[in-house]
């Protein structure tokens, strides 16, 4: 049955109602503090029909009603207006990164901190795969005998070092030759992307130094990124406690939540593949989510989508304050960190 404009307005105020209190809401609070221009008879009855079709739900015969997952759903799908931040609030985020250094890792933990911070609850932030991350410079040099020090300068600022051996003594100009052949042709791909498709089209066009072609594959397979470890960025731990206050099994049911490294990263990687922000209500999400949303956006280096970040606290959130700032936060940081990769 879709909802008729009454429904809409009913759910609304009701959801409105129950974010701001956290308490069942009856017909008499609707009529007396909102201007729905209804008798609370018929408050009564449209509540009544929201809770059959179950958007609403009723802890107590005699109590007011509460929104379940679904009504979150379509209030977060359908009745949210989106709250725009103030110049203010804009400007508060933006100095938070102006005390950075421009480092990737301190980018990231100051938008946990932020996330947190403005929304009152728990901020996180998935970094980059390694894979994800492109290079910036690659520099060989020569350590002793046919043993090389191959350093890679990624655009997000981490520098990765790796000892290989090539096929014999290799003096420190050629060395140097292949190194700005390299630099020449695959700056700005990630490791996959050289392995994959960049040497192979050098080896096609035969248009470099002699040597490339005698240690390419050694230094190929070098380049291999270690994705074992993905770094999450945590903060506002503290405020959970206060949003879910007198609710201490559900309390622990986020805390666990956050606790879980494998959980966060499936969770929040599956939407770094994405556009636009997204919000998981409940069980949408995993059968341990009940009584929670989370609220996520990628990000992105460039073109590339490199990561994702958001806030995770109870259903009854701000969602009119918390979707734009998770939006205006992730493409400030977006912004940020193609600004550093240059």
């Amino acid at each position: 049955m879709e909802l008729s404009p009454r429904h809409r307005m009913i759910l609304k105020a009701t959801v409105d109602e129950f974010i701001q209190e956290n308490r069942p809401v009856g017909s008499k609070t609707l009529f007396d503090k909102h201007d729905i221009g209804l008798s609370p008879a018929s408050i009564r009855t449209v509540l009544k029909e929201l809770e059959d079709m179950g958007y609403l739900a009723s802890r107590h015969i005699s109590g007011g009603r509460i929104p379940t997952e679904r009504g979150y759903r379509f209030y977060v799908d359908s009745l949210v207006v989106l709250y725009e931040l103030t110049i203010k609030e804009k400007q508060r985020i933006q100095e938070e990164y102006l005390k950075m250094q421009f480092k990737l890792d301190q980018i990231l933990k100051a938008t946990a901190s932020v996330l947190a911070s403005l929304s009152n609850s728990a901020g996180i932030v998935l970094g980059p795969a390694k894979s994800l991350d492109t290079l910036k410079h690659v520099e060989l040099i020569h350590v002793h005998g046919d043993e090389v020090l191959m350093i890679m300068v990624m655009r997000s600022g981490a520098v990765l070092n790796r000892n290989v051996f090539l096929d014999r003594n290799y003096s420190q100009e050629e060395l140097y030759q292949i190194s700005k052949y390299l630099n020449d042709n695959a700056k700005g791909y990630d490791m996959f992307e050289i392995q994959g498709k960049v040497i192979p089209s050098l080896l096609l066009r035969k248009d470099g130094p002699l040597d490339f072609y005698k240690v390419s594959g050694v230094l190929s397979a070098a380049m291999t990124p270690d994705n074992s470890e993905v770094s999450l960025y945590i903060d506002g731990l503290k405020n959970l406690y206060g949003r879910f206050r007198d609710e201490e099994e559900r309390l622990n049911q986020v805390l666990a939540l956050l606790d879980d490294k494998r959980f966060l990263t499936g969770m929040f990687g599956e939407y770094s593949e994405h556009d636009g922000v997204y919000t998981v209500i409940g069980k949408d999400g995993d059968g341990l989510m009940g009584g929670v949303s989370i609220i996520t956006s990628g990000y992105r280096m460039g073109e590339k989508r490199i990561g994702a970040m958001g806030i995770i606290g109870p259903q009854r959130m701000d969602y009119h304050r918390a979707l734009p700032l998770v939006d205006f936060t992730s493409k400030l940081v977006s912004e940020m960190i193609t600004r550093i990769s240059k």
